[in-house]
């Protein structure tokens, strides 16, 4: 007796008669596809960072600029480069950056009630260890940078007895 192979059998998928096997199963042309996050927290860490690295090249113009209308509103341009300029005095060369934290800020004093994320790093400098945070707004194009503040890192101090 030879033995042939029975024919395959074809089994109906869910009930849908000629449907192929797991033909539904491998089908997502009718699912929800994601575009562009302008507003997602990769995009304001990048935002953040392009802000912080203008710092360092002294582009103080050019954040003022890349800033929010709602910041340059608040500061003229010449105000902001002053300001930049008096927060880097004596910090020394930048030996590195790394990103550290990001929160949301609802309804900040001194702006326009709503959400704000501040994007923080700590930069070592030659001189200090500082926290930068960079304040951002939302945009319909993404985020919008509308402040920068530096303040030392707080060493802690040891408890005593």
């Amino acid at each position: 007796m030879s033995s042939v192979p029975a024919p395959a059998r074809k089994i109906p998928v869910a009930g849908i008669p000629g449907a192929k096997p797991f033909a539904s199963l491998l089908s997502i042309s009718n699912a929800p596809r994601l575009g562009p996050q302008p507003n997602s927290l990769d995009n304001a860490v990048s935002c953040a960072t392009h802000w912080v690295r203008m710092s360092d090249g002294r582009r103080a113009d050019a954040m003022w600029l890349e800033a929010g209308a709602m910041m340059q509103k608040l500061v003229s341009r010449p105000e902001w480069v002053r300001y930049l300029r008096k927060i880097r005095v004596d910090r020394g060369l930048l030996v590195g950056r790394e990103w550290f934290e990001v929160t949301r800020v609802r309804d900040p004093v001194g702006l326009p009630a709503g959400d704000y994320l501040n994007v923080i790093f700590v930069a070592h400098y030659t001189r200090a260890v500082l926290f930068e945070t960079v304040s951002l707004a939302p945009g319909g194009t993404g985020w919008l940078p509308v402040g920068y503040v530096i303040r030392p890192v707080q060493r802690e101090i040891p408890f005593v007895q």
